[in-house]
């Protein structure tokens, strides 16, 4: 231990004083003494000090004074306190933990582990600070992030939405011309522009969702609209994975207000998920009733694989896709499922996942009554459903 490490020492005990300060000075430390604490806290305003050491009963200014004083100071608030007391005072240890002591060492002193004790305390001081400041530059780095992928998002989606836009022109122009080949080819790129635009608006989403609850554009909506909506972005998906979509709803024209866009792209991505995880052919349940505590579920049921109970959870997490890898199997960010479950808090709703291994998956996101504009009560088929979903 070098000179660098500056201690105040105060106690206004003189023989104290001095055998402490030997102490320490044979341990390396550079010591600065004071008399009772209002003198210690102007010391360590004016010179600073690496550490406080000071016994509680003291003149003007005790012990525990001066330790609520340092803590309540904004430039030397941190730093370390360590107390000395007497020990048939047991319950002056908690108060000064409660006025913000680090440590403490009871009377008659144990010199020969009286500078272990020191040591000890400052470098305990020492990694809380590694921790705040790696903490900090962590918390910097992940705004830093968050914020680049936002502009970003942002700055992507108008040459994205062009390229999309004038690829239809293209496709448009040599499908009147008979030029399938070339049709294919803006499709293609289409097709492109359209997967690289929702992966764009879903980093988008998590960046926004990270920061705190996302905004909603509410508005009245009907059921059969959201379903359509959502089955509308994976025609193509479903086409080409031959797969089954039962729709089963029910009442197309029960009206939810909610942000149209983000839950019919919270189905979409259900869908889309059986579709990408099941097998070629996939059986596909796509309903809708009422719960029997006035909610709407909506629910998109699969035939496919299913996982297990435990993996449940960490797919809800952010890029948490079963395989990471660049070589994994299936594309995508991992990020269905995560946002599915945020824009489902967004609506004060709620998200889950009923799966066993071999017996396909059930995923239900529960909308509350509050979001229901219309009622059932004369629907004759909404208990039927009720039961299936709920």
């Amino acid at each position: 231990m070098g000179a660098e490490r500056k201690i105040i020492l105060a106690d206004d005990d003189a023989i104290m004083r001095e055998l402490a300060s030997a102490k320490l000075l044979e341990a390396g430390y550079q010591v600065v003494t004071a008399v009772n604490g209002a003198e210690a806290l102007s010391l360590l305003k004016t010179e600073g000090a690496d550490m406080v050491i000071s016994d509680l009963d003291m003149p003007v200014m005790n012990g525990f004074e001066l330790t609520e004083a340092i803590r309540s100071d904004d430039e030397v608030g941190e730093t370390p306190v360590m107390v000395i007391t007497a020990s048939d005072r047991g319950d002056a240890v908690d108060r000064a933990f409660a006025a913000g002591a680090t440590s403490f060492l009871a009377k008659p002193m144990n010199w020969s582990l009286f500078h272990h004790a020191v040591k000890f305390v400052l470098r305990a001081h020492d990694d809380r600070k590694a921790l705040r400041a790696a903490r900090d530059q962590a918390e910097a780095g992940a705004k830093f992030k968050d914020s680049l992928m936002s502009v970003m998002s942002h700055e992507l989606r108008t040459p994205l939405n062009a390229i999309i836009g004038f690829g239809q022109i293209i496709a448009d122009q040599f499908s009147k011309q008979n030029d399938n080949l070339h049709r294919e080819y803006a499709d293609y790129i289409v097709d492109g522009g359209r997967r690289l635009l929702n992966s764009v608006s879903d980093m988008l989403l998590a960046s926004d969702a990270r920061s705190g609850p996302i905004a909603i554009n509410e508005t009245d909506v009907t059921l059969g609209v959201l379903v359509d909506d959502a089955l509308a972005g994976v025609e193509k998906t479903l086409r080409l994975a031959n797969a089954d979509v039962s729709v089963k709803l029910c009442s197309r024209d029960l009206e939810v207000c909610c942000d149209r866009a983000l839950v019919s792209r919270a189905i979409r991505k259900l869908v889309d998920n059986s579709i990408k995880f099941g097998p070629r052919g996939v059986e596909i349940v796509l309903g809708a009733a009422i719960t029997r505590q006035g909610g709407l579920a909506i629910m998109v049921k699969d035939n496919g694989p299913g996982m297990k109970a435990e993996r449940i959870e960490e797919l809800t997490a952010p890029f948490a896709q079963l395989d990471m890898s660049l070589q994994r199997s299936r594309e995508g960010l991992g990020l269905g499922l995560p946002l599915v479950k945020v824009i489902a808090a967004a609506h004060n709703g709620s998200f889950r996942i009923d799966s066993r291994p071999g017996e396909g998956a059930r995923a239900i996101i529960m909308l509350p009554k509050s979001r229901i504009v219309t009622s059932l009560a004369a629907e004759t088929g909404g208990g039927e459903s009720g039961k299936r979903v709920a």
